[in-house]
């Protein structure tokens, strides 16, 4: 599944970077999956933008929080569940600190099960590296 840089959809003159951006990858109708980070330096709690990547009017909280640490990233995950769409009702948020910078993560899925299992595949290949 390819991603495409949502804020270059936007505003061309305006595309993702290093600093901040949001990416957006889907397979309809199967899953929705949205990416966002930006510059937060000493933040080591992502729960700011876990709360933004969440839609208010759509997304439902329907896990408990789970937080953890991996390869020394503050990590959060719950499971959601959503009215965006009824081929997508179900999907899971997450959240991590790289340096000096914050992720959010969040897919919309046709069964509760599948989002999990995304989130820690996107986890596994995310390398916490040093601006190229």
């Amino acid at each position: 599944m390819a991603f495409y840089d949502h804020l270059a959809s936007i505003n061309p003159l305006i595309p993702s970077e290093f600093k901040n951006g949001f990416i957006a990858a889907y397979r309809i109708p199967a899953v929705v999956i949205n990416v966002i980070w930006l510059e937060a330096p000493g933040t080591s709690d992502p729960q700011f933008l876990l709360d933004t990547i969440l839609d208010d009017q759509a997304d439902t909280r329907s896990g408990n929080l789970e937080i953890k640490l991996v390869r020394g990233m503050n990590v959060m995950y719950t499971s959601i569940t959503t009215t965006i769409s009824p081929d997508v009702p179900f999907g899971g948020a997450g959240a991590w600190t790289c340096g000096d910078r914050v992720f959010a993560w969040k897919a919309y899925t046709p069964q509760a099960e599948m989002a999990s299992p995304l989130f820690e595949e996107a986890l596994a290949r995310f390398t916490c590296g040093a601006k190229e």
